[in-house]
């Protein structure tokens, strides 16, 4: 995937993000008068650009799916390895059979409604993919028909240093594990070996650079 160009080396303070996420959607939420809520904050690792349209994608597909007058919540908290990002709508639910379907390209559960707000059914499969880009995942956490609740867990700064370079499709590393530890101002350094090369390279976990978050 062209994803894996990305550099994912930003700190990105995912309760400001997600505020702007919903700032830009308040458009598209007003027109079905749904409310849009969000709490919480956690700092992870990551592409800005990414996570931007990860929380957007999620965030759009809940508003098109939630009932008149309803609202979708975007929520964030952490525990000691992972953070956990939901995003709640109050639409019909997702039949247990397509909650895994839903995250393939060009899977629409209701292609009538899909056509109607031009989608294609990628929405979804390029949440998975960033998910999966970051060492995370994303799966449907309930669903009734009182509405829906979209997990996504992220691994925080060690954990994700680690997921990333154990399980990298396109280069394999050897890791030097003694020498991961906390540079001047607390951010995680790690040294890393591309397999058959004789020396380690040192590597700071974050980037000073900031990118737009919009992608066309």
């Amino acid at each position: 995937s062209e994803l894996r160009s990305v550099p994912c080396e930003d700190d990105v303070e995912l309760g400001p993000l997600s505020e702007e996420v919903l700032t830009d959607l308040a458009p598209l939420a007003e027109n079905r008068s749904i409310a849009l809520n969000c709490a919480g904050d956690a700092l992870v690792i990551g592409s800005d650009t990414l996570l931007y349209r990860l929380v957007f994608n999620l965030a759009e597909n809940a508003i098109r799916y939630s009932r008149t007058d309803s609202s979708v919540t975007v929520s964030i908290c952490d525990n000691d390895s992972h953070v956990l990002l939901r995003v709640e709508d109050q639409g019909p639910g997702i039949p247990k059979q397509y909650r895994e379907s839903i995250f393939q390209p060009f899977f629409r559960l209701d292609k009538s409604r899909s056509r109607a707000y031009g989608g294609a059914g990628l929405g979804l499969a390029l949440v998975w993919e960033i998910a999966a880009l970051h060492g995370g995942t994303v799966e449907v956490e309930a669903s009734s028909e009182n509405g829906t609740t979209m997990l996504v867990s992220l691994p925080k700064r060690s954990a994700l240093i680690f997921s990333v370079l154990k399980t990298s499709m396109m280069h394999p590393y050897t890791i030097d594990v003694d020498t991961i530890r906390c540079g001047p101002r607390g951010d995680p350094t790690f040294r890393w070996r591309p397999q058959g090369c004789p020396r380690f390279l040192t590597c700071p976990a974050r980037a000073a650079a900031s990118r737009d978050r919009r992608m066309t």
